[in-house]
C-alpha cells in the first residue's frame, strides 16, 4: 500500500494525502484525461471475513451519496469499482489541494473572527445541500474539511453518513457510535437516531475550536468524561475569551451546541444566513494565507482568480510589516525549544511565523517547521508530519530543493516518520537525503556527514518501532 502502483489500469497513485476508518486516500492522476485526481482504496483486511460485505457496501454508498449532493463544497464523484487485478475497492473523486482544517488550526489557532466566520458559512452551505438530498453527515471533523488554494472550502468522507430516505441507516459495526467524540452530538453519544440538528452540533463544536484554538471540552481528562460533558455541562460562552467577536456571534453559537436538538438553529441554511450576515460587518483581518487561501475570499470577491481576491483583501487590510524585536523573539523560542518548555515554544514560533509571513517568508517558514518540532515533541507527530511536509514543499518553491533550510525540514521530517513507526518509509527517505546533502552541501558538510553516519548505524532498515540505531 506504501508503493506506487496504478488501479484499474488507468489510475496512478502517487502518494498518500490521507487516511480514514476504511481505507487511504491518494493523490493520482488520471492517464486517461491526464487529470489530478484523489482516489480513495478500501483498505484490505476489510474485504476478508465476515466484514467483507459490509465494507463493500458503505463504500458504495459513499459513491452514491457524494455523488448526489450536487455542491461546490463537496468533491466531484468521476468513477467507483472493483479493481479485477487487485481485488480493491476504489472510488475516484476530484483532487483538492489546499490545506486540512486540522492542518490549519494545528499551525494558526485560534483563526481571525472573519476566518472563523467564513469557514463555518461555508460548511453551513454544504450541510444544507446534503440535508436538502436526505444526508447527514455525522462526522464533521477537522480532519474531514479542506480549505482550498481559492478560499472555497469543502467536506470530504461522506463514509458514515445516514441517509434518511430509501436505503438502510445502520451500516456500521453492531454497537458502533458513528462520528468523532470531540464533535459528537449528545444524541449520537446516546446512539439515538442523528438528525441534521446533529451536524449542527457538530459544526458548532468546530466554531467554538476555531475561534478559541481548543477543542470543546479539552480539559477534560478521559474519553469518558468529554463524553459525559457533552451531554451534561453548558460549554464555556466562546466571547468569555474572544471578547472581539459579534455579540451575535457568539450566542448562535451557544444555540448550536444546546443539548436538545429542538433548541438548536432549524437549518444549515439558517446557520448559514446568519453567519453570511455577520461577515459582512467584519473588518478583514489581512491573515496570512499558507497553503489554503483565504477563506472569505469567496464572499469578499465572488468568482475572482486567486490573484485578485489577494488584491481585493490587500486593500482592505492593514499593511503588514515585518515584526519588533524579531531576533530577539527567535533566540527566546529557541531557548524554550531546548529547555524543553514545548508548549510555550510551539506558542511562540506560531506568532512569530505569522508576524515574519510577509516580511520574511523564509523566517516564516522555519518558524512553522520548529513549531511542527514542538508538536511531536507533545505527542502529536501525525499532525505536526503533515504540517511540516507542506512547509517543505513551500520551502522548495520558495528557496529551493537545494538550500539547507529545505535540507534540515527533511531530516526533521525523518525523525517524525520514526516516531510514528513508518521505520522503512524514514530509512528511504533519509537514503535520499544523504545523497541530496551530498550534492547540495557537499560530503564535508556536517549536515551531510550527520546524515551519513546515521545511514550508516541504520544500514539495514527495521522491520516495525520508532527506534533510531545508536
Amino acid at each position: 500500500m506504501d508503493t506506487y502502483r496504478v488501479i484499474a489500469g488507468r489510475y496512478e497513485l502517487a502518494r498518500p494525502v490521507g487516511a480514514g476508518g476504511m481505507g487511504r486516500v491518494w493523490q493520482g492522476l488520471d492517464a486517461r484525461l491526464e487529470r489530478e485526481v484523489a482516489v480513495k482504496v478500501v483498505r484490505p483486511d476489510l474485504l476478508d471475513g465476515p466484514l467483507r460485505e459490509e465494507a463493500a457496501a458503505r463504500f458504495r454508498r459513499e459513491a452514491r451519496v457524494t455523488a448526489r449532493i450536487a455542491h461546490p463544497g463537496v468533491p466531484a464523484i468521476f468513477d467507483a469499482g472493483l479493481d479485477e487485478d487487485t481485488d480493491e475497492l476504489y472510488l475516484v473523486m476530484a483532487y483538492l489541494p489546499g490545506l486540512s482544517l486540522r492542518d490549519l488550526l494545528d499551525e494558526s489557532a485560534p483563526l481571525p473572527a472573519d476566518w472563523s466566520t467564513a469557514i463555518g458559512a461555508q460548511l453551513a452551505s454544504v450541510l444544507a445541500a446534503a440535508h436538502e438530498h436526505g444526508v447527514i453527515h455525522r462526522d464533521l471533523k477537522p480532519a474531514n474539511i479542506i480549505v482550498g488554494v481559492d478560499g472555497r472550502v469543502s467536506v470530504v468522507d461522506f463514509g458514515i453518513a445516514a441517509v434518511l430516505t430509501g436505503e438502510a441507516t445502520r451500516l456500521t459495526a453492531t454497537g458502533d457510535k458513528p462520528g468523532t467524540l470531540n464533535y459528537m452530538a449528545p444524541e449520537q453519544i446516546k446512539a439515538r437516531p442523528p438528525s441534521p440538528a446533529s451536524d449542527l452540533y457538530a459544526l458548532g463544536a468546530l466554531l467554538f475550536e476555531m475561534v478559541t484554538g481548543e477543542r470543546l471540552f479539552a480539559s477534560r481528562g478521559s474519553a469518558y468524561e468529554v463524553q459525559t460533558a457533552h451531554l451534561k455541562e453548558l460549554p464555556e460562552p466562546v466571547r468569555r475569551r474572544r471578547p472581539d467577536l459579534p455579540v451575535e456571534f457568539g450566542d448562535l453559537v451557544d444555540r448550536m451546541l444546546r443539548k436538545e436538538p429542538a433548541e438548536r438553529p432549524p437549518s444549515a441554511a439558517e446557520v448559514y444566513r446568519l453567519l453570511a450576515g455577520q461577515l459582512g460587518e467584519l473588518p478583514a483581518s489581512g491573515a496570512a494565507v499558507h497553503d489554503c487561501g483565504d477563506p472569505t475570499w469567496p464572499f469578499r470577491a465572488p468568482l475572482a482568480p486567486p490573484a485578485v481576491a489577494r488584491e481585493v483583501a490587500a486593500s482592505r487590510s492593514p499593511v503588514p510589516s515585518a515584526p519588533r524585536d524579531g531576533a530577539e523573539r527567535l533566540a527566546e523560542a529557541d531557548r524554550r525549544f531546548e529547555g524543553r518548555d514545548f508548549h510555550g515554544a510551539l506558542t511562540a514560533f506560531r506568532a512569530l511565523a505569522k508576524d515574519f509571513e510577509a516580511a520574511d517568508s523564509a523566517t516564516a517558514l522555519w518558524c512553522q517547521v520548529r513549531a511542527a518540532q514542538c508538536l511531536a515533541a507533545l505527542g502529536n507527530a501525525a499532525s505536526a508530519l503533515s504540517g511540516l511536509s507542506s512547509v517543505i514543499e513551500r520551502q522548495r518553491r520558495l528557496v529551493g530543493e537545494a538550500d539547507r533550510r529545505t535540507l534540515r525540514s527533511r531530516r526533521i521530517a525523518v525523525d517524525m516518520l520514526v516516531a510514528l513507526g513508518r521505520s522503512a518509509e524514514a530509512h528511504g527517505e533519509l537514503a535520499r537525503l544523504a545523497e541530496d546533502m551530498a550534492d547540495a552541501l557537499g560530503p564535508e558538510d556536517a549536515d551531510t556527514i550527520e546524515s551519513q553516519r546515521l545511514l550508516r548505524a541504520w544500514s539495514v532498515p527495521p522491520q516495525a518501532g520508532p527506534v533510531w540505531p545508536v
